[in-house]
């Protein structure tokens, strides 16, 4: 803390000192900025004294003028360079702005001129700390041991500073000194708990903080450290009771709102978490972290859009928070963004270059737009710097994996897995990696390993939204469809999810010939606006064969003056379904660029499959073909209808068709299965059947593209 001094009053006749003096009196009042003026005045009435320009540097720190305040205590000194008690609170406000290198001399200087003052060699010792000379510090740390001997609390101190050097021992040796002085002492009992909890003994920790709540139960920051320590050894609805003690005593303490938000966001509780880190906002707007940590909250609801802009208020607070930045940079990396992602990670990493994390994000985007080498090499500096980091081995693997590199795929998601075997992604990917393979024993008992992972972590929609698409993801590749659709339809139905997600639910349900919808999805569909988006849902209405909820959906989209080829492509189907073949044909003629005739007769074949004409869908997908030999739709749709007639040979070689135009589809290769089945061949059915099993799970359910967008 700053401290004044005073005049000796010999010349409180003349204006200066008057003016001096009552520049004093505004000070101890608290009122500094008219302590400054009339310091100034005195100044421009001649006064010019070490005295006065220390108790004006005084006001300048009250006031949050540091770089001022170091001046004026620099005039202080410069007239009298042995003035102590400037060169004390110089050292005081260099160290409270970071000027930590600066604080060292000056606190040294200080400590020389006056052996007798504590602050100086504490202040010294904390200097030292900030800029890592410890051997030093801890030198300095032991010569508060004189002042012990008359007054016990400077232990207290020592223990402070020691636990600042990581010397815990040293800590613990000092507060049970004091406590052996003082054995019931709340101060004590409560730095003994700050000290045990620092050593990890938290059982000890609560022993102490709860014997000196017993001798001061309205202490709320005892109430804030009980309540930490227990979430910590998880009694978390003890520690909750804590936070909410410590609120009780003062509803404005920051704190506890923080730890309280804090461990619902431990416990995956992230709706609260958010109400908790709101209120410590509305107590103090200017906490980088505080924003930060909303933004996490937020973030790991799925919420990533809402996520930036707290981000955002963390670093107006904080321009150089490189964790915000790169955070920035996971959200729109997460909304499928990643060009956009990039300059974030870049920012991060111009402020910490060796942060191993904005690494990997930076290398990962840099592999989603097409730079898969470059983001390579970015993974792997990161590993460099961080080698136990499970999710960048898993990266590693997957672009080892899209380069063609499979065994050092396998290789470095068996790295991911030494690091935490519980990685339920890592467990995923060697499953994947085991199936390009083709040792499908393999795949399915890491898909195993990677399901009991997931269960085992209790994730639900409470906040582990990504952790339970994974599920979806892990099921879809275990077979377990019933399983899978109940799974991603939770995580649909639990809140703002994305439109991919919703697209995706339907997809698994039209794989799985389930066209009846639940109410409540139904009107999770209704409450869509993306046009492309309406436009998917319709046409799965269509195939449901309820083309007034088609056109219900539909109508959302009227008078948009260009609309996309998915609009138009369903606003077709809707017709045709209706038998308005002419309306259809007018809507693509007045279309600039309309789609071709085969599309024309796919969306016309459609119609006739949905209607149940087989013979008329069948003719319009072969004229399709005989068309344009590259339309996929026209390919699929004649394999299903050859399935549907019983013709397995034929399907077979349509499928293929369709195959060779689109490789990455999955639904020909479920129809090959099951014509497979019909001729018998089940080996060949099953072959097809995983084939069709992982390019589904991989056709778009990751985390990463279908939560929040």
């Amino acid at each position: 803390m700053t401290k004044t001094d005073r005049p000796d009053g010999k010349d409180s006749g003349q204006t200066g000192p008057e003016l001096v003096d009552r520049a004093n009196e505004e000070y101890d009042a608290g009122n500094y900025h008219r302590a400054l003026e009339l310091f100034d005045q005195a100044e421009k009435k001649g006064v010019s004294s070490e005295i006065l320009y220390n108790n004006r540097g005084a006001a300048l720190d009250a006031v949050g003028r540091g770089p001022e305040a170091i001046d004026s205590y620099l005039k202080s000194v410069s007239i009298a360079g042995r003035y102590e008690l400037a060169w004390h609170n110089m050292a005081n406000s260099l160290f409270s702005q970071e000027m930590y290198s600066d604080a060292v001399g000056a606190y040294a200087k200080a400590a020389a001129l006056n052996k007798e003052r504590v602050e100086n060699l504490s202040g010294l010792a904390r200097a030292y700390l900030k800029v890592s000379k410890i051997g030093r510090a801890i030198a300095v740390i032991r010569k508060l041991d004189r002042f012990a001997e008359k007054d016990a609390t400077v232990l207290l101190t020592q223990s402070s500073l020691y636990i600042d050097a990581e010397e815990l021992v040293l800590a613990e040796q000092c507060v049970r000194k004091y406590l052996d002085k003082n054995p019931d002492d709340v101060e004590g009992l409560a730095h003994l708990g700050n000290v045990e909890h620092e050593m990890g003994i938290y059982g000890k920790s609560i022993d102490s903080y709860e014997k000196a709540l017993q001798r001061a139960p309205q202490d709320k920051e005892l109430w804030n450290n009980l309540g930490y320590t227990c979430f910590l050894t998880g009694f978390f609805d003890r520690a909750i009771e804590c936070f909410d003690k410590a609120i009780q005593l003062d509803p404005l303490y920051k704190h506890a709102w923080y730890n309280k938000g804090y461990a619902y966001h431990g416990a995956d509780m992230l709706e609260r978490a958010v109400e908790c880190y709101n209120h410590a906002l509305a107590i103090d707007h200017n906490d980088p972290v505080l924003w930060n940590n909303l933004g996490n909250a937020l973030y790991n609801l799925g919420r990533y859009r809402e996520s930036i802009p707290k981000y955002v208020e963390a670093l107006i607070v904080d321009p150089d928070y490189d964790i915000a930045w790169n955070n920035i940079g996971n959200a729109l990396e997460k909304m499928g963004e990643y060009a956009e992602a990039i300059p974030y990670h870049d920012r991060s990493l111009e402020i910490s270059p060796d942060f191993d994390y904005a690494l990997f994000a930076k290398g990962v985007c840099r592999a989603e737009t097409g730079d898969l080498e470059g983001g390579y090499n970015l993974v792997l500096e990161s590993l460099d710097l961080n080698p136990t980091y499970d999710e960048a081995w898993g990266a590693r693997a997957e672009m080892a994996d899209r380069m063609g590199r499979l065994d050092e795929a396998l290789l470095a998601v068996e790295a991911s897995l030494a690091v935490n075997s519980e990685f339920d992604e890592g467990w995923t990917k060697r499953g994947e990696i085991f199936l390009t393979m083709g040792n499908a024993e393999a795949a399915e008992a890491s898909f195993q390993m990677a399901l009991m992972c997931l269960e085992s972590s209790h994730a639900d929609t409470a906040g582990g939204l990504a952790s339970v698409v994974r599920r979806g993801e892990v099921l879809i590749r275990l077979g377990r469809f019933e399983d899978a659709l109940v799974n991603i339809e939770t995580v649909v139905l639990s809140g703002p999810m994305s439109s991919r997600m919703i697209l995706k639910d339907l997809e698994l349900r039209r794989y799985m010939g389930r066209f009846e919808l639940p109410k409540a999805l139904v009107e999770i569909i209704r409450r869509i606006t993306e046009p492309d988006t309406l436009a998917e849902c319709a046409e799965f209405m269509v195939d449901a064969g309820n083309v007034l909820e088609a056109e219900r959906l539909m109508a959302v989209t009227k008078g948009i003056p260009s609309p996309s080829p998915k609009l138009a492509k369903a606003q077709a189907r809707i017709m045709l379904a209706k038998g308005e073949t002419e309306s259809a044909l007018m809507l693509f003629d007045s279309l600039n660029g309309h789609p071709s005739e085969a599309d024309f007769l796919v969306i016309n074949a459609g119609a006739h499959e949905t209607r149940g004409d087989v013979a008329k869908a069948t003719d319009l997908y072969s004229a399709a073909l005989d068309l344009n030999p590259s339309n996929y739709s026209a390919a699929v749709g004649l394999a299903r209808l050859l399935l549907r007639a019983k013709k397995a040979d034929e399907c077979i070689s349509a499928a293929d068709v369709a195959v060779g135009i689109d490789p990455l589809e999955w639904e020909p290769h479920k129809l090959k299965a099951d014509a497979y089945e019909l001729l018998n061949a089940p080996g060949m059915a099953k072959f097809e059947r995983d084939q069709a099993h992982t390019l589904l799970a991989e056709s778009g359910l990751k985390a990463e593209d279908i939560i929040g967008r």
